[in-house]
């Protein structure tokens, strides 16, 4: 089973919601965590910004504006959606229906 963009962020706040560690880490350098977390290296050019929620503000996040005649076409599409530019990807299961993502996480490795 692959996970879309959505499903991953959900996943990272659920664990930042259970565990102070985790979210610190998150906090502090979330690209390190992503990376671990999905087992995955992201090229140098992807930048990961983790940003704390107060109770009284809500973020919206605004996707990339494409340039007219710049979309990729429906092959192209089907490679990033796949995770094909990154080492690795963020498939979160196996031929068992098991998911691979950690689901707890050794301090030590943040």
């Amino acid at each position: 089973m692959k996970m879309t963009r959505g499903e991953m962020q959900d996943l990272l706040a659920k664990f930042a919601s259970g565990s102070a560690e985790y979210r610190s880490a998150l906090l502090k350098n979330p690209k390190s965590v992503v990376e671990k977390q999905f087992n995955m290296s992201l090229p140098d050019n992807v930048h990961v910004k983790a940003v704390e929620e107060s109770a009284n503000t809500i973020y919206v996040v605004v996707p990339h504006a494409v340039a007219a005649g710049a979309e990729l076409d429906d092959a192209d599409l089907e490679k990033v959606a796949g995770g094909a530019t990154v080492k690795g990807d963020a498939n979160c299961g196996d031929s068992d229906g098991m998911m691979n993502t950690v689901v707890e996480i050794n301090a030590s490795l943040i």
